[in-house]
């Protein structure tokens, strides 16, 4: 998802709605019929191709190539063509699919109702259609502010499916008093600012305090106890991977030399 950097303004209103429903076919859809059969004729594969662009040989490549699983082929199949709003790619679905199970590849085993991987996969569509609401949110509705699918992933891991919106409104409602906090300047534009503070928050402080054992952080008084010696790591995090969002008060660190690449989370964000 690439955005612009300008200012978007005040975010839109959203009603209430629940989290986007991702169609699982049944079994033996998913075996025999020829909507999901991963070939260049496939109308399928050819919305796909047009929606993102590429020849229809070149989707059938990209989706064998990060999907070796035929289930998971299938899946994305099922799923690519109805969530246009995220234009997801068949690479970013293999994130998410290795984020949530691990090394394990679906099978199409795992569609029957008594087969013991059955609720991973149950499991998998519920977080998937959490990152797609997450994501949808951030079109819809705060123009500019961009999520890599890992962020996305993150983000809807810990704090669910159906809360996936949780973090993004606790920033957007203190986003003045988190980047005065983490020494952002205040002269970067609403997306920038949001974009640096979401991804710090998704890509390191969450998973530092699971690590630690510490709950994830559900409010502003969450950031402001912090003790100040691990808030000088992450101002110091962000004047190595991003300096131009920086205020004058940490100008000093800029000099201080990355840590073994671990900061690369902070670096441009772009949905892949």
């Amino acid at each position: 998802m690439n955005t612009s950097d300008s200012d978007p303004g005040t975010p839109t209103t959203r009603s209430s709605s629940s989290t986007n429903t991702i169609p699982t076919p049944n079994a033996a859809a998913l075996a025999v019929a020829e909507e999901y059969a991963l070939v260049a004729s496939n109308p399928r594969v050819q919305l796909i191709a047009a929606r993102l662009k590429w020849r229809a040989d070149t989707a059938v490549r990209r989706i064998k190539d990060a999907l070796p699983a035929p289930l998971e082929q299938q899946i994305y199949l099922a799923i690519a063509p109805q969530q246009g709003e995220s234009g997801i790619l068949p690479e970013s679905l293999a994130k998410l699919l290795r984020m949530f199970l691990g090394d394990r590849n679906l099978d199409l085993a795992d569609l029957a109702s008594n087969a013991p991987g059955r609720g991973r996969l149950d499991a998998f569509a519920e977080f998937l259609g959490g990152c797609i609401e997450l994501l949808k949110i951030l079109t819809e509705e705060y123009p500019g502010v961009a999520l890599t699918i890992e962020h996305a992933g993150l983000i809807t891991l810990h704090y669910g499916a159906d809360n996936v919106d949780v973090l993004i409104e606790i920033v957007d409602s203190n986003l003045e008093e988190l980047c005065q906090f983490l020494g952002i300047s205040s002269k970067n534009s609403y997306a920038r600012k949001m974009r640096i503070c979401i991804a710090l928050i998704a890509g390191k402080i969450i998973p530092d305090n699971k690590n630690r054992g510490i709950p994830d952080p559900l409010d502003l008084s969450d950031f402001l106890t912090m003790p100040s010696s691990q808030r000088e790591v992450y101002r110091r995090m962000i004047s190595q991977e991003c300096p131009d969002y920086l205020g004058e008060d940490t100008h000093g660190m800029k000099s201080h030399s990355s840590h073994n690449g671990e900061l690369a989370l902070l670096k441009e964000l772009e949905l892949l």
